[in-house]
């Protein structure tokens, strides 16, 4: 499509010709003729130099630039959507194999795609437009929701619920046991977990998570949220809207995080504790108390980020410093030993 095509798509206004043909999307370094490429702050418009692209996409504060754009204030934003409008084939049904296994009582809705090997059990509702792919299984009595895509060998346990427009990458499992125990007699006995997984509207969950179904009622994660791979949701917790939590992070049970929270790769946070709203937590955090909102954290145990900073700095001193206050504790003991 033409520049001014692709522009009415994005809501951009055009700046230069408009009748130049794009026919990819790519990043500064890799595109070439024909490609429309982005560039979302100054400091990479040197970058633009040796671009061979055919178009950018700018925010209106870039507007000097040499090669054709399409403004937009959000050019990142811009630039996924373009990704979408070329790449992203629109959703055709396949249909469901003969080698799917179904069971009784289950509900199918319309233009599903079920690929061999999928197994749904007794008394699950399968709604609109889903995919499942080879390896799946689907829980009886568990809900997916329309237009949600499973990747090959998710497995969604018993009495889990899916909102519409889910992602669920391969190998993640959803509603297993809660880690719950209660010591007798010298025993670990397992304390049964009956509750559930509710799991809103436009959540993408990665690939290898585990999210575990409650003790009683349900663990919870609200809507818009996304998981990063390999991150574990344990019983009972409850995850906000719009969240974004990074690959190897970990909640433990019955703890409530806000909405709109940051969290970075490796956190741990602890059980039973609050994360306000638009907290940001810094990778490798240890989060063992309660977090007020709106609080940037970082550090094991985690603290506000203008402490952790001013930790980080002095520890490369330390060395230094305790030669120094060696040799201060001798000059301190050398003037008492000489008043004596």
């Amino acid at each position: 499509m033409t520049i001014t095509e692709l522009a009415a798509k994005l809501g951009a206004d055009v700046k230069g010709p408009g009748d130049i043909e794009i026919r990819g999307v790519a990043g500064i370094h890799d595109a070439r003729e024909g490609d429309v490429t982005y560039i979302s702050d100054q400091k990479h418009r040197n970058d633009l130099t040796a671009c061979r692209a055919s178009a950018v996409i700018i925010s209106p504060d870039m507007l000097d630039v040499s090669l054709p754009a399409l403004v937009v204030k959000n050019p990142r934003f811009a630039f996924s959507l373009a990704l979408e409008i070329f790449y992203v084939k629109p959703y055709r049904p396949g249909g469901i194999s003969e080698r799917a296994i179904i069971g009784r009582d289950v509900v199918i809705g319309n233009e599903q795609t079920i690929h061999p090997n999928v197994v749904v059990v007794d008394g699950a509702k399968i709604c609109s437009r889903v995919t499942l792919y080879p390896g799946v299984y689907v829980g009886g009595a568990s809900i997916i929701g329309d237009d949600t895509v499973l990747y090959p060998n998710v497995s969604i346990r018993e009495g889990v619920s899916l909102g519409c427009r889910v992602i669920v990458h391969s190998g993640t499992v959803i509603g297993s046991d809660g880690f719950g125990f209660v010591t007798d007699g010298g025993q670990h006995h397992k304390i049964p977990q009956v509750g559930g997984v509710i799991i809103e509207d436009d959540v993408e969950i990665g690939a290898n998570c585990t999210i575990d179904r409650a003790t009683l009622g349900n663990t919870l994660i609200k809507k818009g949220t996304k998981l990063d791979n390999m991150v574990h949701i344990a019983h009972n917790v409850t995850i906000g809207e719009h969240c974004l939590i990074a690959g190897q992070s970990g909640v433990a049970g019955s703890s409530t995080v806000g909405n709109y929270v940051v969290v970075g790769g490796k956190v741990a946070i602890s059980d039973h504790l609050t994360i306000g709203d638009r907290v940001m937590i810094g990778g490798g955090s240890g989060v063992a108390q309660d977090i007020p909102s709106g609080q940037v954290i970082a550090g094991y145990p985690a603290i506000p980020i203008r402490d952790w900073l001013k930790a980080q700095a002095v520890l490369p001193k330390l060395p230094e410093l305790k030669k120094l206050v060696s040799q201060l504790v001798d000059s301190i003991n050398e003037l008492k030993n000489n008043r004596t």
